[in-house]
């Protein structure tokens, strides 16, 4: 494979530098994770205008502890942002063991004032769990906290429990029987790569066999069904499943000679074929047939370019351009004092979109080799 030549260096480089701070404050310092009451601990999904954080969330207080593990093992900006980072995450990870052990699964938005209804309280997603659970792993192994492999394994088995007779990861168990309106996030789909890879990479003794089964069954039928056509519209599920794929390669220490380099592969033709649908602009729309410019699917296809470059593909010239076109545009989102856009037209600060961000803008600037592993 020919050496990618690099994009860091360019004039974008110290401007992607200085973003990538300002989100990293924003994420330890802006109120996102709740400081008192009885949901200290738990990450909202995002702050509303005036600052507020309307709902916590147990997908996204997942990515926070993955990206607390990431910040703490070494992409901080300084030994003392490190520090915040371990100690974010041990709240995170207090607030999943108290609250599982106290009440079982929380409801997917948990809305901090009273009377808030959501129709995503009529489930418990396996993808929400997945992500949970990985970032418990995550963080429970850079930090060495409590009994981390026990909580891992326990929501390990609340997925197993859903999964009876399943040949792949289902979307949702139904909470007493009550319909969803049907989604993407409702169906099985390519974005259940992503959480089985997770899954898969449980540390000895979290993961039963029959969900091992499950979630090896659910990688192949997912990776063939994205090789072959697109199983749904949407690049933010889409773009889950490429991340569930390099996941997957990149985590192959055991795997056979040429494992990673083969899939690697798959990803570079999956990657180009959705870069395909880039703007002349550098933005990428919500699906294959347009809409809204999101800022978790711009910060996801540049996380996934630079990866896929700093490996030695996406090596021909025009590269370098279509990538600082993804950057010029996930710049644009990033707010002064650090908080992500979730689109143009609103002003809330999306924390997941944030995470994304942060990630795929210390990547480009060089400052960063974790985000493999650990990506949130």
């Amino acid at each position: 494979m020919t050496a990618a030549s690099p994009i860091t260096g360019t004039g974008l480089s110290a401007e992607t530098a200085e973003a990538a701070r300002r989100i990293e404050r924003w994420l330890l310092r802006s109120g996102v994770q709740i400081q008192e009451g009885a949901q200290r601990g738990a990450v909202a999904g995002w702050l509303d205008r005036e600052g507020r954080p309307e709902f916590v969330y147990l997908e996204i207080t997942g990515y926070y502890l993955t990206m607390m593990a990431w910040l703490a093992s070494g992409a901080a900006s300084s030994a003392d942002r490190a520090a915040d980072a371990d100690e974010h995450g041990r709240q995170a990870l207090d607030w999943i063991t108290r609250t599982v052990s106290e009440q079982g699964v929380p409801p997917t938005r948990l809305y901090l004032s009273a009377g808030r209804s959501d129709w995503r309280n009529a489930g418990v997603f396996t993808f929400d769990l997945a992500m949970a659970a990985r970032g418990v792993a995550c963080f429970g192994d850079v930090a060495r906290h409590g009994a981390w492999k026990e909580l891992a394994a326990g929501l390990c088995t609340v997925i197993e429990d859903m999964c009876p007779g399943v040949a792949v990861l289902p979307s949702h168990d139904a909470v007493a029987g009550a319909p969803l309106p049907d989604r993407w996030s409702t169906r099985p789909g390519p974005h259940h790569l992503k959480a089985a890879a997770a899954l898969l990479r449980m540390p000895d003794g979290a993961l039963g066999a029959p969900l091992g089964r499950v979630c090896r069954q659910t990688c192949e039928h997912w990776e063939a069904m994205v090789r072959q056509a697109w199983p749904c519209r949407e690049l933010h599920p889409l773009l889950y499943g490429i991340e569930g794929l390099l996941i997957g390669a990149l985590h192959a220490e055991d795997a056979a000679p040429g494992t990673e380099d083969a899939t690697l592969e798959v990803v570079e033709r999956l990657y180009g074929r959705l870069m395909g649908l880039q703007a002349v602009d550098g933005t990428l729309a919500e699906t294959t047939a347009g809409g809204i410019v999101r800022s978790d699917v711009l910060a996801q296809a540049l996380r996934i370019g630079l990866l896929l470059r700093g490996r030695g593909y996406l090596w021909r010239d025009h590269w370098a351009g279509r990538l600082e076109g993804l950057t010029r545009a996930l710049l644009g989102s990033v707010r002064p004092d650090g908080g992500v856009r979730f689109s143009g037209g609103q002003d809330i600060a999306n924390v997941w979109c944030a995470m994304f961000a942060h990630q795929a803008l210390l990547l480009h600037s060089g400052g960063a080799d974790r985000a493999p592993k650990l990506l949130v």
